[in-house]
């Protein structure tokens, strides 16, 4: 079948991008080997890590000074406009993100940690530090719960971190109410247990108990209630328990990540669009500088697509759309474009390792012109009709900045509407 749009990859700028060329009327097709960085992120949109203070306006600094950075070839304006969007596919979805860009929420990590953040969902709002008793306020303290079979999320850590900040803050593992069979204990499993209404209702009156016992007025609890019904069931514990509840996110696989791919999926197939997962785009076939086909590797034989536009969304080294292929090299693992890296493999990191953060390693990636089309060393368009997106694109160091969503939306919304 010939497509108009080809996206590979499946994180939020190729799904973004993807819904834009759907609702534009194309027929798109959505190939990723499976599923993204959603899954393993923690489910809030990034834009600039400025501490608490205003995103756009260090974005507005980074630009004049970084000509060559994913926000400059987007603007400011891509950028609004990929964040609105995003934000109605998931209020028509019952999950609002909510926030500002023009200010950072800070919000409580499993570890502890406070970390900046632009748009939250609704469950997670809570959580601002700024809402959080201080030490010596006279506020009933925060009350951080969760279950010792839950892995990697410890209560009594994650409030002693945060007494260390000067917050009011205490520990406590709940009692995993009866269960009529054999449960799985990932954050998945309990997300799944939290929508079964005797799950919550057993979790909602232990916290009832703690609430009339401790006089605490805000509890915290692991981002694990619920998929598809997140905001009621908060809602749902808030009432029986009385008091106000948060989630924090939780390390990896991310249930409120999975939230959000949920309702961008919902929202492509609902423009009628397909995602085809399990299919790992291996090379592409060209005639000139224009992208003909892609082939993805299948059970017995490679696969053909065939498109007039491919979008890249394949997410860089952290979603493996770059890998190095030996001690010295990196290759771009759809369509081996060029990337830019640093020359030798001396170059990747800084000297002195821990002291300077920010490695130029982190920084590599597809070159893009104005249109976000791959560049080559001598800043010839490779192919015309290729968009490159998200991660996968050079000149920033996505993580470390706190613009990995921040550049997927922006990109993803510039890609949809081209």
């Amino acid at each position: 079948m010939q497509y108009d749009t080809i996206v590979i990859g499946a994180g939020i700028a190729g799904m973004l991008a993807a819904i834009g060329r759907a609702k534009a009327g194309e027929r798109v097709l959505v190939i990723a080997k499976g599923h993204a960085a959603t899954h393993w992120t923690t489910g809030c949109i990034d834009l600039l890590d400025v501490g608490a203070g205003d995103p756009l306006a260090g974005i507005a600094a980074l630009i004049a000074a970084q000509p060559d950075h994913p926000y400059a070839l987007t603007g400011i304006h891509a950028i609004e406009s990929g964040l609105a969007r995003l934000q109605e596919i998931c209020e028509d979805g019952g999950y609002p993100l909510v926030g500002s860009p023009q200010q950072n929420l800070l919000l409580p990590t499993a570890a502890g940690a406070l970390r900046p953040t632009c748009l939250v969902p609704v469950t997670m709002a809570a959580g601002d530090a700024r809402q959080l008793a201080r030490k010596g306020s006279g506020e009933p303290p925060l009350l951080v719960a969760g279950f010792r079979e839950l892995r990697d999320f410890f209560p009594p850590m994650i409030a002693a971190n945060l007494q260390i900040q000067g917050f009011n803050a205490e520990g406590v593992y709940l009692t995993l109410p009866p269960l009529a069979h054999a449960a799985d204990f990932s954050t998945t499993g309990f997300a799944r247990l939290f929508e079964q209404v005797a799950f919550r209702t057993d979790v909602g009156r232990s916290l009832r108990k703690l609430v009339v016992e401790g006089g605490y007025q805000r509890i915290a609890l692991p981002a694990v209630l619920g998929i598809h019904q997140a905001p009621q069931i908060v809602a749902e514990l808030q009432s029986i328990c009385g008091a106000l509840i948060f989630e924090i996110p939780t390390p990896p696989p991310s249930v409120a990540g999975i939230r959000i791919y949920h309702l961008l999926e919902h929202a492509f197939r609902e423009a009628g669009g397909r995602i085809q997962l399990g299919a790992y785009v291996q090379r592409g076939e060209a005639h000139g500088n224009h992208l003909e086909a892609v082939f993805s590797e299948a059970a017995a034989r490679e696969q053909r697509h065939r498109a007039s536009r491919f979008i890249l969304a394949t997410g860089g080294i952290v979603g493996g759309g770059l890998r190095a292929i030996d001690a010295h090299h990196l290759i771009e693992t759809a369509l081996r474009l060029p990337l830019r890296t640093p020359a030798s493999r001396a170059d990747w990191f800084f000297p002195d390792f821990l002291a300077q953060p920010g490695h130029p390693i982190f920084r590599s990636g597809v070159a893009v012109d104005a249109q976000l089309r791959p560049l080559d060393a001598k800043n010839q368009v490779v192919y015309t009709n290729v968009v490159v997106v998200g991660a996968s694109i050079a000149g920033c160091d996505h993580i470390r900045e706190g613009a990995y969503e921040g550049v997927a939306v922006a990109t993803g919304w510039v890609a949809g509407g081209m």
